[in-house]
């Protein structure tokens, strides 16, 4: 069982009203979405009429898989209303996840590696194909791209579920320098073949230019994997020291979750090939895996996944910084394009 804590600071005036707000707002929905409500305390345990007193509410859900469940219901209009108002009567906020000793993974992290450094120029992208698109596109792209001049390595795959992905299709793109890129794009596979193809067959591209934040590497050499490829993007108004905290808390990920095989956090800006309405990128999060296992269960499991990294794109965590527009991209891997980029110093 899983325990959630609300903590939430207040002048005292409010009080009455934030508990009535629960009880007719949120309890109803909340318990619909897996939460069981276990306790409601207040701190200081007095009647004051003035200064601040700190509300306590205690849920309790009953595993991993339903406190995702409950996870990927809380990004509703209503949920977002309601935390409006809590926000509007009180001080200060959070949200804690809470296991018996017994059942929390609390062994230390394996030591980080050090020194590893990213060389040539990466882009990745997500293409949105157009229905019925997809065959016609993955064969003009796996035709021509062995063609651009200098491409040193190239994998293209079938997202498995596009529905949580800004695109179809995931691509990554390795030049040796910037330059190198910007002629591939000048040449005849590109200017007569691929970009009349991503044109023709996709309603957006979302293509990306990458700067290294942090990488590691467990298995340089890793084949017929699974790579995930995640696009965040800072909400508005969220200062450099959220941005900073959340590159640091997202890099310690593989240390305690080792089916993480390979990793590169970069900063993003768009391509010149990038082609999307959609508001820019500030990140991409990629992570290879042996199997497709390994991420559903031990990544999606672990709590520093859920009860640490997740507050950051969680509504309810009163520390969200994160857009929950996100982008979750997972497919095949023939090869690892991390393990081909990344070295040790």
């Amino acid at each position: 069982m899983i325990t959630v804590q609300d903590e939430i600071v207040l002048e005292a005036r409010h009080l009455a009203e934030l508990e009535s707000l629960f009880a007719t707002r949120y309890r109803p929905g909340a318990e619909a979405r897996g939460l069981a409500w276990i306790s409601s305390q207040v701190s200081p345990p007095v009647a004051i009429t003035n200064g601040f007193v700190t509300l306590q509410q205690r849920w309790s859900v009953a595993d991993t898989n339903a406190w995702w469940a409950m996870r990927a219901q809380s990004g509703s209009e209503d949920v977002a209303a309601f935390w409006a108002s809590v926000d509007g009567l009180c001080q200060s906020r959070r949200r804690t996840y809470l296991h018996d000793t017994t059942e929390a993974n609390l062994t230390a992290p394996a030591p980080a590696q050090a020194g590893i450094i990213s060389r040539g120029h990466r882009e990745t992208a997500q293409l949105r194909v157009r229905e019925g698109g997809i065959p016609a596109l993955l064969q003009v792209l796996l035709k021509h791209a062995g063609n651009l001049p200098r491409l040193e390595a190239s994998e293209l795959a079938q997202n498995m579920a596009p529905e949580y992905a800004a695109g179809h299709l995931t691509w990554d793109l390795l030049y040796p320098s910037a330059e190198a890129a910007a002629s591939a794009r000048t040449g005849e596979a590109w200017q007569s073949h691929i970009a009349p193809a991503l044109a023709t067959y996709c309603d957006a591209v979302h293509a990306l230019t990458l700067e290294t934040v942090g990488a590691g590497l467990r298995e340089a050499q890793l084949t017929q994997g699974v790579k995930r490829t995640a696009f965040f993007r800072l909400l508005p108004g969220k200062e450099n020291e959220s941005a900073a905290r959340f590159e640091g808390d997202l890099l310690t990920m593989p240390l305690h979750i080792e089916e993480i095989r390979n990793w590169r956090l970069s900063r993003a800006r768009p391509a010149a090939w990038h082609s999307a309405d959609a508001a820019t990128w500030n990140w991409v999060w990629e992570q290879e895996f042996a199997d497709l296992d390994g991420l559903l269960g031990p990544y999606m499991a672990h709590p520093h996944h859920w009860a640490h990294i997740d507050r950051w794109f969680d509504p309810e965590s009163g520390a969200q910084a994160i857009d929950t527009r996100l982008s979750h991209a997972f497919s095949p891997l023939s090869a690892s394009i991390l393990g081909r980029e990344l070295l040790q110093a």
